[in-house]
This record gives structure tokens, sequence and C-alpha cells, in this order.
């Protein structure tokens, strides 16, 4: 299968007369769906069916870590799409031909009665559910008993397109969702996007060429892998990519549920972009035809997170998070929102996928938007949230007045506002951002306003506490001697607890220095924090190669079987993500064991409390 590059969308110039041509495409557009609907406005043919899945990772439901993948990846991309068809139903057709005339059919957004009614994982059928909030699939768990309700929903709702988002952990569940809808829904077209493909696929503007990994969608498929059943790839800034994807489906969309033709819709996207002057966000679409894969950059504007909805706008707040219980509602935690101020991390740790030399997703709120992002938090209590963890893989960027600013924003909507003063909150730092020597003022100042104004809890990444590990990993920026990563941490976990907020944290084995010995030492080091009431919570992790991260590389792991349907096993299934074909080299099956075992009996009832209640219940 061939791949070919089309020039950027921003510099195809149309025809001179590609406007009168999209007129004339528009006014024979709504006379074939007016005929279909035969001039019921009540049935308003206009809308077409869709269907949104979050791709799970676990594949048993029972003795393992459950790690949902990333519902607000999912969420965030379907933002913009879902804004424009909800504003189109309401509004009704325009007068004259629109582009927005055909729009996927997502419903109407929930109202604060659904919204404070639903709770954990959905269950209803997309094809019962009126609402934005029902149109998204959302298992949890691979097995037969979601492999059947999935059928089912495929045959309800008989989707003109199926939108599956995934994690590099979830992508071979992703395909054999996609085979089945090409026996139970023939005519959907299946778009594919979330981490996975950002993570894969990239097209290098300056050299116009495109850099695909063998573990892409793309390559698995062009190489005979996996058979032809995804059509489109989305990698990049989701909202706006997947929006311009949905119109120029819309486009060349016919009534009823006959096929929709790739080959159009990648001729179709030109005429779209051009329509509403500069296209919105960057990245890449891959259109798989017969012929072969056809990518299509985009570069677009960068769209300014203030700029998106918010990802909960059409969704209900599902998870609960058990580190938060002020709200007092449930014995498994309060209802929690997930928030994010940055997608990238500023720093560049060998390991990360979400470091910003891995990730292609740097939609962020400006640190002058602190506000914006409080009064989002009003919103969300309005919706029923009663706690939000910031998943920022570092809360503001690690900018301390950016935090300090959106602590008094917060306290000035507390005042106002005395439902949100019970409003409890979390967020991820790193050590040296708490170790920040030259603000050590102004880090205790903002450690304050954050415990007076709802946090509770911060998780720190600390990976490992062996000397010879840490040296390797890019983390410990301020090495002054060799016990200084371990004193470090203790000092950092130390200012927290001082300031009255509790602790949890990371701990990843299997880096680059890794052996018996500093697997021994992490876990007795970490149980000692644990012992001086440090840690409320410690989560061990095996260290899993993401496509683009410099530790993939250094190892030679160039070629990760993320498209193989297998069932995971112990001991791989307690850790989130670890497969046997994409774990740590340095780590053998014993080792593995070893550290689930060890660390259980060390760690005692402090290991995963929290992660594990949390990733069971919802996003």
């Amino acid at each position: 299968m061939l791949l070919t590059l089309r020039p950027p969308l921003e510099e195809r110039c149309p025809d001179s007369a590609a406007p009168s041509v999209l007129a004339g495409r528009l006014t024979r557009r709504r006379e074939l769906f007016e005929r279909a609907g035969g001039g019921a406005p009540a049935a308003d043919p206009y809308l077409f069916p869709i269907m949104a899945a979050l791709v799970p990772v676990a594949t048993s439901r029972g003795g393992e870590v459950a790690y949902p993948g990333d519902p607000m990846c999912l969420y965030s991309a379907l933002s913009l799409t879902i804004q424009r068809a909800v504003a189109r139903l309401e509004r009704g057709l325009a007068p004259q031909p629109s582009l927005d005339d055909v729009v996927p059919d997502w419903g109407r957004y929930p109202d604060a009665a659904y919204r404070r009614a639903e709770d954990g994982p959905r269950s209803v059928l997309i094809a019962d559910s009126p609402t934005t909030d029902g149109h998204v699939f959302d298992p949890r768990i691979w097995d037969d008993v979601a492999r059947q309700a999935f059928i089912a929903e495929l045959r309800a709702l008989r989707p003109k397109v199926l939108l599956l988002s995934s994690v590099s952990a979830g992508h071979r569940y992703a395909l054999e969702m996609a085979e089945l809808a090409r026996e139970h829904a023939p005519h959907c077209l299946v778009v594919l996007g979330g981490r996975h493909a950002d993570e894969t696929v990239r097209y290098k503007h300056a050299t116009r060429t495109a850099d695909l990994s063998w573990s892409s969608t793309v390559e698995v498929i062009r190489d005979g892998r996996a058979r032809p059943v995804v059509d489109f790839v989305v990698a990049g800034d989701g909202a706006g990519l997947l929006d311009l994807l949905l119109r120029a489906v819309g486009l060349v969309a016919t009534p009823g549920f006959g096929p929709t033709s790739a080959e159009e819709v990648l001729d179709a996207l030109p005429l779209v972009a051009a329509h509403d002057g500069p296209t919105k966000g960057v990245g890449s679409i891959v259109g798989l035809t017969a012929e072969g894969a056809v990518l299509v950059p985009v570069q677009g504007e960068r769209v300014n997170a203030a700029q998106l909805p918010s990802p909960y706008e059409a969704f209900s707040v599902r998870a609960r998070f058990g580190i938060f219980t002020r709200a007092g509602s449930s014995t498994l935690g309060s209802r929690t929102a997930h928030v994010m101020t940055l997608d990238a991390c500023p720093f560049k740790c060998t390991f990360c996928s979400e470091s910003i030399q891995v990730s292609q997703r740097p939609t962020r709120f400006a640190v002058s938007e602190t506000e914006h992002v409080a009064r989002r938090i009003g919103r969300l209590v309005d919706w029923g949230a009663e706690a939000a963890f910031f998943d920022d893989p570092v809360f503001w960027g690690g900018n301390w007045k950016a935090i300090t600013d959106f602590c008094q924003d917060l306290a000035r909507l507390r005042d106002r506002r005395p439902e949100v003063r019970s409003f409890e909150w979390g967020a991820q730092l790193t050590v040296d951002v708490v170790l920040n020597r030259a603000k050590a003022d102004e880090v205790g100042a903002a450690l304050d306003l954050m415990r007076e104004n709802g946090c509770t809890y911060i998780y720190i990444g600390i990976e490992s506490m062996a000397q010879q590990v840490m040296r390797n990993v890019g983390k410990n920026l301020l090495r002054r001697n060799p016990e200084a990563w371990v004193s470090k941490v203790r000092e950092a976990l130390t200012t927290i607890r001082s300031h009255g907020i509790r602790v949890g944290s990371s701990v990843l084995f299997g880096l680059d220095g890794e052996d018996r010995g500093t697997i021994e030492e992490t876990i007795e080091e970490i149980g000692r924090l644990i012992d001086d009431g440090l840690l409320i919570m410690a989560s061990p992790n095996i260290l899993t190669y993401h496509p683009g991260t410099a530790i993939t590389a250094a190892h030679g792991q160039d070629r990760l079987d993320y498209h193989s349907r297998k069932d995971n096993r112990p001991p791989y299934t307690y850790f989130e993500e670890a497969y046997p074909e994409v774990v740590s080299r340095l780590l053998d099956e014993d080792d593995i064991w070893f550290i689930h075992e060890a660390s259980a009996k060390r760690w005692g009832s402090t290991r995963n409390s929290a992660a594990e209640s949390a990733a069971s219940i919802g996003a």
C-alpha cells in the first residue's frame, strides 16, 4: 500500500471557481436530503448517526489494575464537533444551503438532573439516549460481555461514523472494534485517534516528510499486519481536526445508511478548510483508501484551551476518586472531574510520552487565564462535581505565579458561592518544582493558598529512589551529591506535608541502571517514606515503551507490538499498561513478580489504594 503526502491544507489554494462549486454542491445536497426526508422536519434527515468509543485496555474483570485509557482526550477531541452539531440542532436548518446542514446526530446537552443522576460507567444503549453523554461507548474492560454490548450498539445505531479513541496499550482492541464495525455496520467510516495516533503519526513541516512509527495504525494496515478496517487516523489537535473531518464527511454524505467514500471525504477537506477562513489545529489526517494511505498535513491556528468548550459541556462527571472524601456522598469517594491546564510536560524525562519532546498536544491555558479555569471549576460544581484532579503532567507547568493567581481567583469564587467551599481538588507537581530554592517563599505561600482553597492532595512522580537509576532519567535536574535524589524527595514531601496537604506518588521500575538491588532499594526507601507519614499512596509501575520516547529509541525498541490480539496475564495485569512485549527489557518476569509481591508486602494498604478505586469507577 502506497503512502501519498498531500500539501498542507493551508497551502492548497482552491480554484477560483471553488466557491461556486461548493455552493452548487450544497444546493444539490439540500435537495437530496429534502427528498429523502419527505419534508418531515421531525425526522431531520440531515442528522447522521454517529458513535464514539473509549477503547479499553484491560481484558478481565478482576485481579488487576483497571486502567481506563484516556477519557479526557476523547471528551476534548469531541468538544467542537458536538458544539457545532448541538447549535445546528437548536437553531434548525438555515434559510439557504449551508455547509452545516448535515451534521452528526450527537443529541442535546444533558440537563442538570441527568448530570447528577448518572454515575459510573455508561450502561444505557446509545440508540436509546437523546443526550450527547449517551453517544460514547465506554466498556473499560474488553471481554466477551463488552464485545456483545458493542455489537448490540452497532446494530441498534448503525452509525455512519465510528470514532475510536485509544492509548497505545488499547490499540489491539481498537483494531478488533474496527473489525466488528466492518461486520455489523458495514458502511460505517471508522476514525481512530487518541494518544496512540499522536505518538505514532508525525508530519515534519520543515522537511515536508512523514514519520510513521512501525506501531502506527497506518503502518500496521499498510504492511498487512492488520486488515484494512480503519478509514481515517487523526493525530494532533483533535478538536479542530476532528471537526474539520466530520464537516467534510457531512459534505459528501448521502441520506440513510449507505456507504461514504473515504476518497471523497479527502477531496472535500480543502473545500471545507477554505470555507470559514483559517483552519484550527495542527496535526495530520490520514485517509486509508483502497489505493493507499493519503496523509493530509494541517498547519492551522493553535487553539488555546480557553477557546474550546469545557470537555464536560457534553458529558456528565462519572469518576469517583477514592482520595477525595470531603463531600461524603459515597464510600467510593467524591464525584471527581478531571481538569487540565496543559497537555505536554515542559520537562524531558526519557521515559515519558507526555514530554514536550514527544507530545503533539500543546493545547493549554495561558498563565494569564487562571480566572477562566476558576470559572470552569464553578461550572463543574453546577454539573454535580464534588472534586477535581488536575491531570497536567505538572500543575500550571510548574509556574508558581500562575498557581498563586489561580488560587486567588478560586478564593474569590468561593467567597461568592458558598457551595464551592466544600469542593476538593488535587494536582501533580515535581520534586524540583517544589524545591525551587530561588522562590522558596513564593512556593510556601502558594502551598498555603492551595490548601486554604480546597487542595488536599498532591501527586508526585518519584520514579526511583536509586541514584544509579535517577542519574539517567533527565528528571533530577539539580543533582548535588550521590544521595541528592533520596534527600530531595524526602525534603519535597516534607515541605508539602508541612503545609497540610497529603501526598501520593508513582514509582517506575525498569529504567536505565535498574537491577534487583535498585528494585529492593527503591521499595525499601518508599516504605520508609510511608512509615514516616510522608506518603498516603504509592503506585508501582513497570516501564512500558511508548513510540517516540528517548528510552524507547535508546533500548532499540522501534518495533512495538501494540496490534496483536492477546489477553494479558499476571504478573503484568497488576500494573497499568504492562504487556510482555512492551515492558522494559531490563526486567524479566521474575523481577516483575518480585516488584508486585515485595511492594505489596512492604507498602501494605498504601500501595495503589486510591489509584485502583479511581480507575475502576470511571472518568
